[in-house]
């Protein structure tokens, strides 16, 4: 991992609440490997590789955890966007792949003896639309929240893996994709 860019920050406002700050741990390049394309109907259907885009340029751009909201994550998306398009790096069209995001979710939850806990971080993936990123972690924040109520998984517990899930956005609901290992 070599990037070019590291320790910086971006301001996002959203509403009428003041701009928050949002540190970006780095930035770098990496090809795209193509994407996977399963069938989401429920019926066991098959999964396929669209490497359309194999090879392409693609740069990332990691940010701390410090963004506590769906509508902050769309407004940091959006300021990129203007950043980015402003100064020529790309069109940054999200419909059309050349601007995507990954959001990694997790909540931190108090108990009611004060102590705090995290649920399992659950990344979200090829989120292509701003609203599409909101709407996947406002679902994936509900769904988590009744996940903990259920089974009482927390960060670091046996069987509270990491997990990849994709978003459907004619559903408005998120599905696994794969446990990942870290």
């Amino acid at each position: 991992d070599l990037p070019f860019s590291h320790d910086g920050w971006i301001e996002a406002q959203v509403g009428d609440e003041p701009p928050q700050r949002v540190r970006i741990r780095r930035a770098h390049l990496e090809e795209d490997a193509g994407k996977n394309i399963h069938d989401e109907s429920g019926r066991g259907g098959d999964s396929q590789v669209d490497l359309n885009r194999t090879g392409t340029p693609l740069l990332e751009i990691v940010s701390e955890p410090d963004i506590r909201s769906a509508a902050q994550a769309k407004a940091c998306l959006e300021e990129l966007h203007l950043l980015l398009t402003y100064l020529g790096v790309s069109d940054c069209n999200m419909q059309e792949g050349s601007m995507r995001c990954d959001a990694n979710v997790n909540l931190k939850i108090t108990r009611d003896d004060g102590t705090t806990v995290a649920t399992p971080i659950v990344e979200v993936k090829n989120l292509n639309t701003f609203r599409g990123v909101e709407a996947a972690i406002d679902y994936e924040v509900e769904r988590q929240f009744k996940e903990y109520q259920k089974t009482g998984l927390k960060l670091g517990d046996p069987g509270a893996d990491k997990e990849t899930r994709g978003w459907d956005a004619e559903r408005g609901y998120t599905f696994s994709q794969r446990g990942k290992e870290e």
